[in-house]
């Protein structure tokens, strides 16, 4: 005759303790770390290119540890790669050592070539940030390059220059010494032939080139309808001021290597009438673009150039490969890279292809007034 009694106790100790159990907080998954190593060039013929790259990463990070991507945590280590083979090798067997999850770097392509295949051969992902020469994901399928390459930016700059108000009928082309330039000529030159341009002579730098005033005379006498300039901004900057000297008023097309701030600074008001295409623009006043570019100048009392833009946007394709995968480790970052595919970025709709080079929208801009503007083709 007790049992109701006691059925009744137990069913209130079970209420209590279900009851307590739901009270506790549920322990929530721990986050994936993503360990990236980068090697980025800060001191060095490309340092203008590496320390704003590091800025946007920087940038990018902090913003997904504070819960811009649920889940995710970014660690950087960043190493001078002294924008040489050298440097860069050696911060490959630091990132080696500590078992990172993805590479991002080397900042210049001809570096890349020269180390990416030690990452392969490790099965270590690398996002070439900032490689847009032929080449790099030939090495092999953990090499990726979100950069637009120069094969893919380059005709697009051309064509929409050639049917512009502009209509250039003729062109001369120089050529920089750096091996950048020495893939970047020959697609100026062939999308130039392509579009009905004529090529009347292309100019070739000698290395060591200080004085760029005889190649500048040559080129105003040759009078082509517009210049096209293969070059990074140590010899692309006093090109362009040694043109303008030489009296050479028209315009001029620039590779990915002149798309910097630090060109227009360098080279003053030499740079106004400089083409280039670009995968990001501080005028394209999209809602993304303002809120980064407002943070940005906040954090680094400095307008943002591409390569901050677009390592800020690279970083959080990263951290979305790993969301996806709930997994940080090298091979799972390497399958879900390659399987990004339209994610939302500060750059667009932004894809890996079948060889793991980065599609999103190009824009032309040209330099008026000290400052990149939209190109006005009419």
């Amino acid at each position: 005759m007790h049992a109701p009694r006691q059925l009744s106790r137990l069913s209130a100790i079970l209420i209590a303790v279900v009851a307590f159990a739901i009270a506790i907080p549920t322990a929530s998954a721990a986050p994936i770390t993503v360990n990236v190593g980068a090697a980025l060039s800060l001191t060095g013929d490309a340092a203008a290119y590496g320390i704003s790259s590091r800025k946007g990463i920087d940038m990018a990070a902090k913003e997904i540890n504070g819960g811009a991507i649920s889940g995710v945590k970014v660690s950087v280590k960043t190493i001078d790669d002294l924008s040489t083979t050298a440097g860069a090798a050696a911060a490959y067997g630091v990132f080696f050592r500590d078992g990172v999850s993805t590479i991002m770097g080397p900042t210049l392509s001809s570096v890349a070539l020269g180390v990416d295949p030690f990452a392969q051969a490790a099965r270590i992902p690398v996002m070439g940030i900032s490689n847009s020469q032929p080449g790099i994901t030939e090495i092999g399928n953990f090499i990726f390059r979100p950069a637009l390459t120069e094969e893919y930016v380059l005709p697009q700059v051309v064509k929409t220059v050639a049917t512009s108000k502009l209509l250039p009928k003729t062109a001369v082309v120089i050529q920089g010494s750096d091996p950048f330039a020495a893939t970047s000529g020959p697609l100026l030159a062939t999308a130039l032939t392509a579009n009905a341009i004529s090529v009347k002579k292309t100019e070739i730098v000698p290395a060591g080139t200080t004085d760029f005033s005889a190649i500048a005379a040559d080129v105003k006498a040759n009078d082509p309808d517009i210049v096209a300039i293969s070059a990074l901004a140590p010899e692309g900057v006093p090109l362009l001021q040694a043109l303008r000297n030489a009296g050479y008023k028209k315009a001029i097309i620039g590779s990915n290597g002149l798309n910097s701030g630090a060109v227009i600074k360098g080279a003053g008001a030499a740079a106004n009438g400089l083409i280039v295409g670009t995968s990001w623009a501080s005028w394209n006043q999209t809602p993304a673009n303002k809120t980064f570019i407002k943070k940005f100048k906040k954090a680094y009392k400095s307008t943002p150039d591409q390569f901050a833009a677009t390592a800020y946007a690279y970083t959080y394709v990263l951290a979305t490969a790993a969301k996806t995968s709930k997994s940080a480790t090298q091979d799972a970052m390497a399958a879900n890279l390659a399987a990004v595919k339209g994610a939302n970025t500060l750059l667009g709709n932004f894809s890996f292809d079948a060889n793991r080079n980065g599609m999103s929208p190009v824009l032309v801009q040209q330099v008026s007034g000290g400052k990149f503007g939209a190109f006005k083709t009419s």
